[in-house]
């Protein structure tokens, strides 16, 4: 449990970062002012802080791990939010059709492929007719220049080490390219862009 707290206190520190700030902004730039949005993997809730503070939405967070949560409540503290622990594998606590918009990032290319549907799956069916899935994945890629350049800022701890654990993974994802098949499978739109200075994938979830 204290290595659980520790490497949440660190993460909750990672994403105060400039580095980190920068990797979400393609994410809060899709949503609408006033939307209900749910953030699957919330981590310590930094995404629901911008938009609560920036698009006056109504969040919910959620997560599996109960220490995240914990830093995340210290972070949105006074704010109208809701966060809910979940486990891996269990059906989404939520009615049908209930979200404007479902932001999974960092998430999806750490599971596995059955995993990954289910989770697609899932935020499909509480997602309203004219919603959208945002998913945000590292791309494993990026110019030596820019890298150099966002580890050279002032405080962007942890950039350098989230690059290097993520890299592989985010590789392999960004070559599947599952979310396009899945759109495909289920008669979806889909849309991709290379964000983030060539270090972030953004994907995007609508119905016809």
């Amino acid at each position: 449990m204290k290595v659980d707290l520790s490497f949440s206190r660190f993460f909750s520190s990672v994403q105060e970062t400039p580095w980190h700030v920068e990797f979400l902004e393609p994410v809060v730039s899709q949503i609408s002012p006033y939307s209900k949005v749910l953030d699957i993997g919330t981590g310590t809730g930094k995404l629901l802080q911008f938009l609560i503070n920036g698009k006056n939405s109504d969040c919910t967070g959620i997560d599996t791990s109960a220490s995240m949560l914990s830093e995340a409540e210290k972070k949105l503290k006074g704010m109208a939010v809701s966060l809910l622990q979940v486990t891996s594998g269990a059906t989404l606590p939520f009615q049908n059709t209930c979200f404007d918009k479902i932001c999974i990032c960092n998430v999806l290319f750490n599971l596995n492929a059955n995993d990954q549907d289910f989770l697609l799956n899932q935020s499909l069916g509480i997602l309203n007719e004219k919603g959208r899935i945002i998913i945000l994945s590292p791309t494993g890629s990026g110019t030596a220049k820019d890298f150099f350049r966002k580890v050279s800022k002032r405080n962007n701890k942890g950039f350098a080490l989230w690059y290097i654990l993520t890299r592989q993974s985010a590789r392999k994802w960004n070559t599947q390219g599952r979310i396009k098949e899945f759109c495909k499978e289920k008669n979806l739109v889909y849309s991709r862009r290379i964000v983030f200075d060539g270090f972030g994938l953004l994907e995007l979830v609508e119905r016809r």
